[in-house]
């Protein structure tokens, strides 16, 4: 229990280095690229390792889940969390700040034609360059719009960003390992592990530097938002992408729910503004369809 405790500490540790260096990045290059480009990119490294570790030992499925699963969590569960701490800690709801149509936009056409990918069954070579351009189109937007405010970037950013970053790398598996211990010492199901908290944990270095953000300042909350998206744009056009280089169906229940989190996530924001009531529904949602995927689909 002391080591669980241990890591609970140093993973605060590393989380309000992240945010302290991704809010002096946004001085100086702007939030799309500092919280969507630079901190989603490094929050999805995790999925990026497994994802090509997977394709090159031709675990297709193995693939798919670690490319798409984070959404399911992230874009559900993960921004209700950060409304709901905003609105607590603030007393406000959280307004977007900043371009962030950027990324709305990115994540619809995406979700279009993965909707078009699941009507055809399969991810193919094919499917994949339609991928790969919306990834080079967002990162070639983001960096035309670098430095918006033209202040020079920090030096100190960058160090607190990948010290944060790489310590919480290291800490999030362990962290991982001592709660299934914990759960399973409790009597926790095995099937409760794996379709609810395992992903939510796996996600755990992204929601944890979020959270941070979003309690630090009034602006942290859009940048920990706009760091999902930008990681899950990630994960679903350029890792959905590689994924499709060894051609794999996708009928599964899987890919379905991760364009229900899609939708509801993008939903939910595309006002600029996520209140209690929005927040609180959007972390229900994730639960429920968990539930449903493990009592009505085979």
């Amino acid at each position: 229990m002391w080591l669980l405790f241990l890591l609970i500490g140093l993973m605060a540790l590393s989380a309000e280095l992240l945010a302290r260096g991704v809010e002096k990045l946004n001085m100086g290059l702007g939030q799309g690229m500092a919280s969507g480009v630079v901190l989603g990119t490094l929050t999805s490294l995790p999925e990026t390792i497994v994802v090509i570790t997977a394709l090159l030992e031709d675990k297709g499925d193995v693939a798919l889940g670690s490319a798409i699963g984070g959404n399911i969590v992230l874009l559900t569960l993960g921004i209700g969390l950060v409304g709901l701490v905003y609105n607590f800690k603030w007393k406000d709801e959280l307004r977007m700040g900043g371009d962030y149509s950027h990324e709305l936009g990115v994540i619809s056409l995406s979700t279009l034609f993965l909707a078009v990918v699941y009507v055809y069954g399969r991810l193919t070579p094919l499917t994949s360059l339609p991928l790969f351009a919306l990834y080079g189109y967002y990162l070639l937007h983001r960096v035309r719009g670098r430095n918006e405010s033209g202040k020079r970037v920090s030096p100190v950013s960058v160090l607190e960003i990948l010290g944060g970053g790489i310590l919480m790398l290291i800490l999030s598996p362990l962290f991982v390992g001592q709660l299934e211990k914990l759960s399973l010492s409790l009597g926790t199901s095995d099937t409760y592990l794996a379709m609810i908290l395992t992903p939510v944990v796996a996600e755990l270095e992204e929601g944890v530097s979020a959270l941070r953000l979003a309690m630090r300042s009034r602006e942290g909350g859009s940048s920990a938002l706009l760091s999902y998206f930008g990681s899950k744009i990630q994960n679903i056009t350029f890792l959905l992408g590689l994924v499709g280089l060894i051609s794999i169906p996708v009928r599964g229940p899987y890919l379905l729910l991760t364009l229900i989190s899609n939708v509801l996530g993008t939903l939910v924001i595309l006002d600029g503004k996520l209140g209690k009531l929005e927040s609180f529904l959007l972390s229900l949602s994730y639960f429920l369809l968990i539930s449903f995927t493990v009592h009505y689909l085979p």
